[in-house]
């Protein structure tokens, strides 16, 4: 992305907003009735905790719509449910999409996320730019650009960063064939109990 395709803004798609309110409109009824049908919480318990239930909801509804990432001449600045975090081109040390390790548990979770990398080497999760809201590949390429072309003249990779990158790589390498190594040892554990049980009867 050279600088004349500068500011991009990343947002939750209109598509998950309207699965979000769904799910809040669906979930926010049974609650409210599982705390009204306590029976031995007082009334005035029952109300402290729908408000809240309701302003829980509320909050994660106003924090997924604010969320969001944009790139501009400066840098990258992410908004997360927490806070914000503004990095300059020169300070970053990496852009990268990465396999997301949720993916495997909710099928509705992006399959690829990227990050940006501090100059410490901490990653910063790019809210967004995934592939449930975009072309990963080439909106990584657009942001990947901008930052080759505005990081300066001066700019350097600082081993340190690098190193602390290529440890947590390693680690979630390590702990994703663990999960996949544990998917497969209860998968042949569960086929061998079909098995004894099948042929005992």
């Amino acid at each position: 992305m050279s600088a004349e395709l500068l500011p991009r803004d990343y947002r939750i798609g209109s598509r998950q907003m309207s699965a979000a309110y769904v799910a809040v409109g669906i979930g926010t009824p049974g609650v409210v009735l599982s705390v009204l049908n306590l029976d031995d919480v007082a009334a005035g318990v029952k109300l402290v905790l729908i408000a809240v239930v309701l302003v829980l909801f509320g909050w994660l509804l106003w924090a997924s719509k604010r969320c969001a990432t944009s790139a501009d001449l400066k840098g990258v600045r992410v908004r997360r449910f927490t806070g914000s975090r503004r990095l300059a081109w020169e300070e970053i040390q990496e852009i990268r999409a990465v396999p997301n390790p949720n993916a495997a548990m909710n099928k509705n979770q992006p399959r690829v996320i990227s990050y940006a990398y501090d100059s410490t080497g901490r990653r910063v999760q790019l809210m967004y730019v995934d592939d449930n809201h975009v072309d990963v590949a080439r909106e990584i390429g657009l942001i990947r650009a901008a930052w080759e072309e505005l990081r300066g003249p001066d700019w350097e990779r600082d081993p340190q960063a690098l190193a602390r990158m290529e440890r947590q790589a390693v680690r979630e390498g390590r702990m994703m064939a663990g999960m996949l190594w544990g998917c497969g040892i209860f998968f042949v554990a569960l086929v061998i109990v079909l098995v004894v049980v099948i042929a005992g009867s």
